[in-house]
C-alpha cells in the first residue's frame, strides 16, 4: 500500500524496526563441551576437584573477591559494582553444583561472554561435567574466533579417566596406525550414540608422523577438546580404512575428512562427510592451512554447541536455581517454618525467577533472531547454488552434445565389461543428468546380475532419454524414451500401487537432501528371483536439480510377497 509521502507503510516503519531490533542482543551459541568422569580416582573426589577448577577460573573473572561461602562449593550471588554478574546454586541430592558467569568484552562494547558450567553426579557412580559459552551481543555484532574455555583444557590435563561418546579422551593426538585401531576407528564412526563430529587428518602417502599432517593436528586437537574427536591416520593404515568404509568414504594422502554423527555407508552420501583435499586446504582463503583450521574449529564448536538435547545434557542455570528453591522451601515446609516464614521464601523465589526469565527471554530472543538470520542467509545462498548448477547444467549438456557427435565408436564398444570403475564412470559420463545414490553404489558392489552391460546402458537410458523427456516434455520425448527402455527389454513402471510402500519400512527410500524420500520409479528386466537373472534400476525425479537420482540396483528389492 503507497502512502501520500510516495512510500510503503513497510517503509516508512523500517526505521521503526531497526530500533526495535537494536533492543535485543544478537545470541551466538560458541562451544559446549561434555565429559564423562569416574567419580572418584585414587581417593581424590573429582566432583570437588572439577568444582575448585573452576571456582578458580571464575575467582579469576569475577572482578571481586568471591564469598567465603562460594570457595566451600556453597551457593552464592556477587552483584556488587564493579564486578562481573556471578552465581553459583548447589543441590545436595542429588549432588549437583551448577555456574554462571557473564564476562564482558574487553574490546567489543556491549558484548558478554555467558559462561554456564554444570557439574552433577549419577546414580552409576559417575561424574557429568558440562560447560556452555554463549556470545551476547548488543549493537555491532563484531566476528570473533569461536572457543571452548580454558578450564576445559585445565581438566583433560588434570583429572582421570575421562571419556566423551564413551570414548576416553586424550591429552594429546590420537594417532590410528594398525589395523586393529582402524576397526576401532570404524566402531566410532558407526556408533548410533555419538553425538559429536569425528575429524580423521590423514598422512601423506608413505608417512608414518604426526608432524607431516596438512593441518597443525595438535592445535586442532587442543581447541576442540570435548567438543570434536581427532584421529590423525597414517598412511599405512589409510588402506584399512579404504577396506572398512570404501574408497568414497575414506579418507588418504593429507587430505582432512569430517565424519557427521549419524553416519551410515548403505544410506549416506559421501558429500554429507565434508572432505578437504590437501591442495585446497594449503590455499584457503585468508591464510592457508592456518586459516582452514580456524574453520574447522569454528564449524566443529558450532556443532557440538547446536545439536539436539543440549538443555537434557546441562540443564540451565535458571532451571537448576528454580530447583533449588523448590528444595529449599520444600525443606521449611518439612521442618514446619511459620507460614510467614513461608512466604517470604516464596516471594524471593518469584523475584529471582522474574529476574531469570527476563534474562533468558533476552537470550532466546536473541537466538531465534539469530537463527532467522541464518535461515534467510541459507536460503540466499540455496537460491544462488541452485541458479548456478542450472548454468552449469547447461552447459554440461552442451559439451556432452558435441563430445557425443564427435565420437565414432558405438556407445556399446565404449562400455566397461565390468564393475570395477563403476564409480568413476557414473561421475564422468552421469554428472549433471542422473545422480547414482551412495546406497546404490552398494548394490553394485555386491552385484551378481550377468549381464554387466545392461547396468550401464539403463543409466545412459536415464540421461539420454528419460531426463530430456522430463525437462522437455513432450509427445516424441516420450515415445523416444518408451522406445530406448523397449530396445533393451526394460519396462519404466510405479514402484507400488498404492500405499504399499510402507510394508517394508526403509527398503524403498533413501536419505537425499536431508530428507527421507521414496524411490517411487523403477526399470525392471525379468520377473524371476535370482539375482544374477532378474534386474531392476530403483529411482526418483529430482525437481529442484531436474536430474534423476538412482537408489537402488541392479537386484529386486523385498516387497510383501517375499
Amino acid at each position: 500500500m503507497n502512502t501520500q509521502s510516495g512510500l510503503t507503510m513497510a517503509e516508512q516503519l523500517d526505521p521503526f524496526r531497526r530500533k526495535l531490533q537494536q533492543s535485543y542482543s544478537t545470541v551466538r551459541p560458541v562451544s559446549e563441551s561434555v565429559l564423562d568422569l569416574a567419580s572418584h580416582v585414587q581417593g581424590t573426589d573429582q566432583f570437588v576437584k572439577l568444582r575448585d577448577i573452576v571456582l578458580q577460573w571464575i575467582k579469576n573473572r569475577s572482578g571481586r573477591p568471591l564469598p567465603v561461602a562460594a570457595l566451600r562449593g556453597e551457593s552464592f550471588d556477587l552483584e556488587e559494582v564493579g564486578s562481573q554478574r556471578t552465581g553459583a546454586v548447589a543441590l545436595p541430592s542429588p549432588r549437583y553444583w551448577a555456574a554462571r558467569l557473564d564476562d564482558s568484552d574487553r574490546e567489543v562494547p556491549q558484548r558478554n561472554w555467558v559462561t554456564e558450567i554444570g557439574i552433577g553426579e549419577t546414580a552409576q557412580g559417575r561424574v557429568i561435567f558440562g560447560s556452555r559459552l554463549l556470545c551476547v551481543t548488543r549493537g555491532f555484532d563484531a566476528p570473533f574466533q569461536p572457543s571452548i574455555q580454558s578450564f576445559v583444557r585445565q581438566i583433560v590435563g588434570n583429572c582421570q579417566d575421562i571419556t566423551v561418546d564413551g570414548r576416553s579422551i586424550a591429552r594429546s593426538v590420537t594417532v590410528v596406525d594398525s589395523e586393529d585401531g582402524v576397526d576401532d576407528l570404524v566402531d566410532l564412526l558407526n556408533r548410533k550414540s555419538r553425538r559429536l563430529a569425528v575429524v580423521v587428518c590423514a598422512l601423506p602417502e608413505g608417512s608414518e608422523e604426526v608432524g607431516d599432517s596438512t593441518v597443525d593436528a595438535d592445535r586442532l586437537h587442543r581447541y576442540t577438546l570435548g567438543a570434536a574427536h581427532l584421529i590423525v591416520l597414517t598412511a599405512s593404515a589409510s588402506w584399512f580404512l579404504s577396506d572398512r568404509v570404501g574408497k568414497e568414504f575414506s579418507v588418504f594422502r593429507g587430505a582432512v575428512r569430517s565424519y557427521r554423527p549419524g553416519f551410515d555407508i548403505t544410506s549416506d552420501e559421501p558429500f554429507a562427510h565434508p572432505l578437504a583435499l590437501p591442495d585446497r586446504i594449503r590455499s584457503w582463503p585468508n591464510g592457508g592451512s592456518q586459516a582452514y583450521e580456524d574453520f574447522l574449529i569454528s564449524k566443529l564448536l558450532s556443532s557440538a554447541a547446536t545439536t539436539q538435547g543440549s538443555e537434557n545434557r546441562i540443564p540451565s542455570f535458571t532451571l537448576v536455581r528454580q530447583l533449588a528453591a523448590e528444595q529449599k522451601l520444600a525443606a521449611a515446609r518439612d521442618l514446619g517454618s511459620s507460614d510467614e516464614d513461608l512466604l517470604a521464601l516464596a516471594e524471593d523465589e518469584i523475584s529471582e525467577l522474574k529476574q531469570a526469565l527476563e534474562k533468558d527471554r533476552t537470550v532466546y530472543t536473541g537466538l531465534v533472531s539469530q537463527y532467522e538470520r541464518e535461515r534467510d542467509q541459507a536460503r540466499e545462498e540455496l537460491e544462488q547454488i541452485q541458479a548456478t548448477n542450472n548454468h552449469l547444467r547447461q552447459r554440461l549438456e552442451a559439451l556432452q552434445g558435441r563430445l557425443k557427435q564427435a565420437s565414432d565408436r558405438p556407445i556399446e564398444q565404449q562400455l566397461p565389461n565390468n564393475l570395477a570403475g563403476f564409480e568413476e564412470w557414473c561421475r564422468e559420463h552421469l554428472s549433471g543428468s542422473v545422480e547414482v545414490h551412495n546406497r546404490a553404489m552398494q548394490g553394485v558392489k555386491n552385484s551378481l546380475y550377468v549381464d554387466t552391460t545392461l547396468i550401464y546402458k539403463s543409466l545412459l537410458v536415464l540421461r539420454d532419454e528419460y531426463v530430456p523427456m522430463r525437462r522437455e516434455g513432450g509427445l516424441e520425448r516420450k515415445h523416444q524414451f518408451e522406445t530406448a527402455c523397449a530396445n533393451l527389454g526394460l519396462a519404466e513402471e510405479p514402484t507400488f500401487s498404492g500405499a504399499r510402500y510402507g510394508e517394508q519400512g526403509d527398503e524403498y527410500f533413501v536419505r537425499y537432501a536431508g530428507r527421507r524420500v521414496l524411490l517411487d520409479r523403477h526399470l525392471k528386466k525379468g520377473n524371476g528371483r535370482d539375482q544374477r537373472y532378474c534386474f531392476r534400476l530403483y529411482f526418483f525425479w529430482d525437481d529442484d536439480n531436474e536430474q534423476a537420482v538412482v537408489g537402488w540396483l541392479p537386484s529386486h528389492l523385498d516387497t510383501r510377497i517375499t
